[in-house]
């Protein structure tokens, strides 16, 4: 499995899958409602949601007190944890829910993880 996914063989199914998902789609095999079969029927413009600047401001206002409400020492043994088991093979499970259980957020999470594993990049392939 892990050779799969270090040579991209999984991407380049994906992606020759998603090719000719495309081509049918095009050729008009493969019938969409409402993208490349009925399409009278779609009435209007559809809405899109705006998100404003005053919303992330907020949102940062509300994690900033999330975070000076917490137990950091907790946060960063759970995390400390949840590294330790990255490094071996332990099943990761239980200490990412015991971090989540004392607040850490996603992002030190991910983060915790990027540390042991660094950024996964997808082999080029065309």
């Amino acid at each position: 499995m892990l050779r799969g996914i270090e040579d991209g063989w999984f991407t380049g199914e994906i992606a020759d899958a998603a090719f000719a998902y495309q081509t049918k789609l095009e050729k008009g095999e493969k019938l969409i409602v409402g993208v490349n079969s009925h399409t009278g029927s779609v009435t209007g413009d559809l809405e899109i949601l705006r998100v404003s600047h005053e919303v992330e401001v907020e949102q940062r206002r509300d994690l900033a007190d999330r975070r000076s409400g917490r137990d950091q020492q907790a946060v960063d043994d759970s995390l400390a944890e949840l590294v330790r088991a990255a490094t071996g093979d332990d099943n990761l499970i239980e200490p990412m829910l015991a971090a989540v259980r004392v607040e850490a957020t996603l992002g030190e999470i991910c983060g915790a993880l990027r540390e042991v594993w660094g950024d996964y990049q997808e082999p080029a392939r065309f």
